[in-house]
């Protein structure tokens, strides 16, 4: 399948050599490409289109040029933290949303799937489990509304028009080296210090769904090729709740001569449930918290 990735950060590389190792076709929509680091975690050269998702002329012609028959977006500005600019924020994470969709209607792409995330859902109860029918709130965020908004218009291309779509409400992600912004940033910086034999303040969540890259590129990948796709919206996490403990005795097995203490915890966040992935996509995340780590440690020693 000719597939185009928008994005080439820590998801879309991980997911591109998950499609390619299917036998996909594959390009990348990037801003800004770092190539060495798509070559180091795809171990190919990639064809990247750099363009901006803002630019619906450069959309266009990207997804003509590549005869995209799906098209999986990433691209965005992750996090509230990373968010400075309100305008700036909502041009490229909703207006880009819908310069996507619309490039896509105008040259033919048979189906999108589109990156969401589990901070949609309202609740804080870390004993509750998030399906897709949990409810959902903006929080009078950027981030948060962009993302939902993205939702509703993609909905409503896919009613409109010949469009197939998946709607993934991806997990806090972790994975090799870059990660923009969510829960994986704590993970990664308790990492690289704990590698350059530093003291570990842990500033992370008292509880969240954490998944791997490689896991959820796995799901990406299910729901390019999942067909018919029996529901529009899945989550894709790893289908345990990782607690803050958790993370320490983790870090603790893997660096036993390092010191780990807790710093600035983010309040408990929940699960969510994943049995719709399992069910529909054969989604099955591989790798537990240490497992995970592991893995990233390994890449980062390569």
């Amino acid at each position: 399948m000719r597939v185009l990735i928008t994005g080439a950060g820590l998801i879309g590389t991980h997911t591109a050599k998950e499609l390619i190792e299917r036998g996909d076709d594959l390009t990348f929509f990037d801003f800004a490409p770092k190539r060495d680091y798509i070559h180091r975690v795809t171990d190919r050269d990639v064809a990247v289109i750099r363009g901006d998702i803002r630019d619906i002329a450069a959309l266009v012609d990207a997804f003509q040029q590549t005869r995209a028959e799906c098209v999986v977006h990433l691209a965005a500005s992750v996090g509230e933290a990373n968010i400075s600019n309100v305008y700036a924020g909502f041009q490229v994470n909703l207006v880009g949303t819908i310069n996507v969709a619309e490039a896509a209607r105008l040259t033919g792409v048979r189906r999108l799937v589109h990156a969401s995330t589990q901070a949609l859902y309202v609740s804080e109860d870390s004993t509750e489990l998030l399906s897709e029918n949990s409810p959902t709130d903006s929080r009078e965020r950027v981030y948060n509304p962009a993302k939902l908004g993205c939702e509703h218009v993609l909905r409503t291309y896919t009613a409109k028009h010949k469009l197939e779509l998946a709607l993934l409400r991806f997990a806090g992600v972790y994975g090799y080296y870059a990660v923009a912004g969510g829960p994986g940033v704590a993970v990664q910086q308790a990492i690289w210090d704990a590698l350059a034999g530093k003291s570990v303040t842990l500033n992370v969540y008292e509880s969240v769904d954490l998944v791997y890259a490689k896991d959820l590129a796995n799901g990406i990948a299910l729901s390019v090729h999942t067909d018919p796709l029996p529901h529009q919206v899945y989550n894709l996490g790893s289908g345990t709740l990782t607690k803050v403990e958790d993370v320490e005795n983790a870090l603790g097995r893997i660096f036993p001569q390092v010191k780990i203490s807790r710093g600035k915890l983010t309040p408990a966040r929940p699960r969510m449930d994943i049995t719709r992935a399992r069910t529909d996509l054969g989604f099955n995340p591989e790798y537990r918290l240490e497992a995970g780590l592991r893995d990233y440690i390994d890449q980062l020693k390569r």
